[in-house]
């Protein structure tokens, strides 16, 4: 069958800063597609502007997460309107399945990892067959949605082809940068373990963490650096460092190999703080940034989003880091029910103080899905989708006006990046290796004057 797959273009935080790369999701989905004989379009609207047509293909398939929700079932609509048949996943999708499908723009939903259940759901419409045996599907019968089997997650994640990264023009993703070396995003891992209730990776990619093995990593990293030139590597995995002998591992083959290559990666502060040898290994072996989620200063509010880490093992960890030579950007959450305006200063201070070279404040968003959602429905006052974007008070807070919370956001970039010029020229850095430019800067202190006024 002619398929095509749409990443819609980019939105909130990292949309912004213009923080984008190559829709891995969509590109193991056509992987897995163009292995089972199909022929398969990729276009990521999020990096190529060029306009298109869905006409001529059999199925369109799409990507959507709750903030881009609109906007795909926009391109659903231009696909239904062409004469295709249209399967939507994502996070948003599976948790909003009435919705989507009620719009009339979709004709399934897939819940989970795609790969094996949208070659089957292609199978069965060449087949005419039944798709009521299908994992993760969803569909309308008689206007009601109707479930196939529980979504199945993988368990031989080895077994699972590289992305089809050939499908699209990766030249399109040079703005997103780790100094003067573009970026290459790979997930080495499936399934969340953690339980944040803020977050809906373990409702959709199951708790049970599944990794692939430190040689079919190698195997790939080998891949881009020969095949492509990539020198960079973004490891996308929530849970990259969860086993630390499987990334010594991958270190270790780095190094064995001579790959030069760097590394960005997400990490717990816990995990840096009871393995503190392996991060000096991953540095060796090119490691140059990670992501950590502080959150808060709050010991209430992180009780409350399940984090399971306290402010003083961010100190600890932020000091190891230091000592290994990695670049922090530390990322905080700001207006969990139950905080007062003090707690978000006390938080803003608090990522001042740690003082790590980078920082990124969200509001608190309770996406479809996550636990938080479920707990604060009652208080949602803005359903418009586009406004979960992490920038956007969209429920209500105890103690703090929506006015105030997005005010206090900008109070906390401009505290943050204002603090010093180390901090100035470490923002100039941070937005210059995203192709972002002075404009931001300027804004951000026109914004902290008219906070003052």
């Amino acid at each position: 069958m002619k398929v095509l797959l749409l990443n819609p273009t980019s939105s909130g935080v990292f949309g912004l800063l213009s923080f984008t790369m190559p829709p891995l999701g969509i590109l193991y989905v056509a992987a897995a597609a163009e292995k089972a004989g199909h022929d398969v379009t990729v276009i990521d609207l999020a990096a190529d502007e060029r306009e298109f047509s869905p006409t001529g293909f059999d199925v369109v398939g799409i990507h959507s997460d709750t903030s881009r929700s609109g906007l795909a079932l926009a391109l659903a609509r231009r696909a239904k309107a062409a004469g295709a048949k249209v399967v939507m996943g994502g996070p948003h999708p599976c948790f909003a399945a009435g919705e989507v499908l009620g719009s009339g723009a979709v004709d399934f939903i897939i819940k989970g990892e795609g790969e094996t259940a949208f070659v089957r759901l292609l199978d069965a419409m060449a087949s005419g067959g039944g798709f009521g045996e299908i994992p993760g599907l969803y569909w309308l019968s008689e206007g009601e949605v109707v479930q196939g089997p529980p979504a199945v997650h993988m368990r031989d994640v080895d077994s699972i082809p590289f992305p089809a990264r050939h499908l699209i023009d990766l030249g399109r993703y040079a703005s997103a940068r780790m100094g003067n070396r573009t970026v290459m995003p790979v997930h080495t891992s499936r399934g969340c373990p953690g339980a944040c209730r803020f977050c809906s990776s373990t409702s959709f990619d199951g708790a049970r963490w599944r990794s692939r093995s430190a040689e079919s990593v190698l195997e790939e990293i080998t891949f881009l650096h020969d095949r492509y030139g990539a020198r960079a590597i973004a490891f996308m995995d929530d849970n990259f460092t969860l086993n630390p002998r499987r990334i010594e591992d991958i270190a270790e083959g780095v190094l064995r190999r001579g790959l030069d290559i760097h590394w960005w990666f997400f990490t717990r502060a816990d995990t840096v703080v009871r393995h503190p040898d392996t991060f000096a290994l991953l540095a060796k072996a090119g490691a140059k940034s990670v992501f950590m989620g502080v959150e808060s200063a709050a010991e209430r509010t992180l009780e409350n989003y399940n984090k399971g880490i306290g402010p003083q093992t961010a100190r600890e960890a932020r000091e190891i880091l230091g000592e290994r030579g990695y670049e922090v950007l530390a990322s905080y959450i700001l207006g969990a029910p139950g905080e007062t305006p003090s707690d978000l200063r006390a938080t803003i201070r608090f990522a001042c103080d740690l003082d790590t070279d980078t920082a990124q404040f969200t509001i608190l968003t309770p996406y479809p899905g996550t636990p938080l959602y479920d707990d604060v429905r009652d208080r949602i006052f803005d359903r418009d989708w586009s406004h979960y974007d992490s920038v956007h008070s969209v429920f209500r807070l105890d103690h703090i006006g929506k006015r105030e919370i997005q005010l206090m956001l900008v109070k906390a970039y401009a505290a943050f990046y204002l603090r010093s010029r180390k901090s100035v020229h470490g923002f100039y850095r941070f937005l210059g290796n995203r192709g972002f430019g002075l404009n931001a800067l300027s804004g951000l202190v026109k914004s902290r004057a008219a906070s003052r006024a």
